[in-house]
Order: structure tokens, then sequence, then C-alpha cells
């Protein structure tokens, strides 16, 4: 039994090591047949091109109009005649050459076909054989079970990872809607401060609407990453910036109080610099999260790699 396992993992072992560079020549073929069938098309097109002049100029040749000109005909016929042979001959051989690429092709898939299922048996062989190894128990299967745990631990971190840099790009992708929106709302804000009227007012207040609905959108995003990082013991301080108030909206649009265009212009220019610096923080969090990332699946493959190497042994 035990004998039978080795040998799958031997066969696996020599089927994965098989896998890649078939895999680069059937990506070869598949370049090459795709090429073949635009050459194959173009000299069919050109074929059939060339069977119409051909057919409308031995029309004219036959007329008593074309037989005034009989001599000159003649030659482009021949001529003619020519270029059509020479484009089916190239059309003969890209078909050729695209059939022997199609068999080639056929060939090297179903080779990656049987070397997968081989290689697929792999990973089972070497599950069978750590099952064998755990069972009898020595010192192998005591580093076995310590690496089945690291990697568990390490699938989970992961995971965790890869939620939080999700949440992340969330949190980015609000506070870029937000400065957009923001840097909308200045010219608005400044305009109703530098005496506009009513209509004036309700621009700036629609705009300020919007900054509303998407500085709490952000805040929302930028609180569920804080939560998540509580998992790392992240502290850091995740803000969108100050909310702006559209609260006097109706009383400012129709009375135009100089200190509500002052409140509101000085917000919408706190929110322009608080922004900018929430990102910072949010990327520098990214940019520590892909490193963590990169760390994880090092610390994965290498004890994957120690794994097989126990086990192949």
């Amino acid at each position: 039994m035990a004998d039978r396992v080795d040998e799958r993992i031997a066969a696996g072992r020599s089927a994965r090591a098989e896998l890649q560079p078939l895999s680069e020549t059937i990506h070869r073929l598949q370049r090459r047949m795709d090429g073949l069938y635009a050459e194959t098309r173009h000299w069919d097109k050109k074929v059939a091109h060339g069977y119409d002049q051909l057919d409308r100029l031995e029309r004219r040749t036959g007329s008593w109009l074309g037989s005034l000109f009989g001599r000159g005909q003649e030659q482009q016929l021949d001529a003619l005649r020519a270029e059509l042979y020479e484009a089916e001959d190239r059309y003969d051989d890209a078909r050729r050459r695209f059939e022997e690429t199609r068999t080639e092709l056929d060939d090297a898939r179903d080779r990656h076909d049987d070397l997968q299922l081989v290689a697929d048996d792999y990973a089972a062989a070497l599950d069978d054989k750590e099952s064998g190894l755990l069972t009898a128990g020595d010192d192998t299967a005591d580093r076995l079970r310590v690496i089945a745990t690291e990697l568990e631990d390490l699938a989970v971190r992961l995971r965790e990872t890869d939620d939080l840099l999700t949440s992340v790009g969330g949190s980015d992708r609000a506070l870029d809607t937000l400065e957009f929106l923001v840097g909308r709302a200045m010219p608005a804000a400044a305009g109703d401060l530098a005496g506009g009227g009513i209509l004036a007012g309700k621009a700036k207040f629609d705009e300020l609407q919007a900054v509303d609905s998407a500085a709490a959108y952000a805040d929302r995003c930028l609180s569920k990453l804080s939560d998540e990082l509580r998992t790392y013991g992240e502290r850091r301080p995740l803000r969108s910036g100050q909310p702006l108030d559209a609260g006097a909206r109706l009383l400012d649009v129709w009375l135009d109080r100089p200190g509500h265009d002052v409140r509101a212009f000085v917000l919408v220019l706190q929110a322009r610099k608080q922004i900018p610096r929430t990102r910072d923080v949010v990327r520098q969090v990214a940019d520590d999260l892909a490193v963590r990332r990169t760390e994880i699946l090092a610390e994965t493959e290498a004890l994957t790699a120690e794994r097989t190497a126990l086990l192949s042994g």
C-alpha cells in the first residue's frame, strides 16, 4: 500500500514538472493557430476577389466591344490568372499549416489533460501518505502536525487580510467620491459667499447635500474598517473629515444670511484639507496589509514545500 502511494507521489511530481512547459507550448501553438487562421482568411478573400475580377474581365473580353481591344485584355487575363493561381497556392499552404498546427495543438491538449489527472492525484497521494505517517507516530508525524496547524492559522490570517483589503478599497473609493463632490461644492460655496442670491444659495446647498451623503457613506466605510482593524490591534484614527451641515438650508436660501455663507465655505475648506490626510492613513494601512499578505503567502509556500519534502522523502 505504501509503495503504491509512493508511486502516485512520484508520478504526480513528474507530471507537475511537465505541465508548465507543456502549458507554454499550448499557448504558443494557439497563437500560431490564430495567426494562420487570419492568414487563411486573407488568402481566401483574395481568391474570391480574384475570381470575381476574372469573371468580369472574361465577360468584357467576350463582348463585341472587348473584341476591339482583345490583345490588351488577353494580357490582363493572363496576369490576373497568374495572380489568382498564386493566391490559391498561398491559401492551400496556409490551410495546410493551419490543419497541422491544429492537430499538434489537440495532441498537446490531450497530453495536458492526462498529466493534469495525474497531477491532481498528487495532492491526494500526499494526504494519504500523511495519514499513514500520523497514524504511525514519529518525529516526522510530529512535524507534520505542527505544519498542519500553522497552515490553518495562516489560511485564517490570509482570509482576514483579504477582507481588510476589501474594506480598505471601499473606504478609498468612498473618499475619492467625497473629494470629487467637495471640489464641486467649492465654487458654489464661494459664489454664494460673494453675494449670490436665491439661486446661488439653492445651488450651494444642493451641492452640500450631495457632500453630506457622500461624507456619511465614507464615515460608515471608515467605521467598519476601524472595527475590522481591531483584529490586528490597530488603533489608527480613520476619519473622513467633519460632516457638512445643510440644516439651515431653507433659511439661508431665502434670507441668504452672511453668517451661514461663511460657515458653509469654511466647512468645505476644512473637509477639502482633511480628506487627503485621511486617505494617506487609509493607503498606509493598505500598504501594511499588502506587506502582511506577502509575508503570509511566503510562509505558506515555505511550509507547503517542507510538508511536500517530508512526504516525498
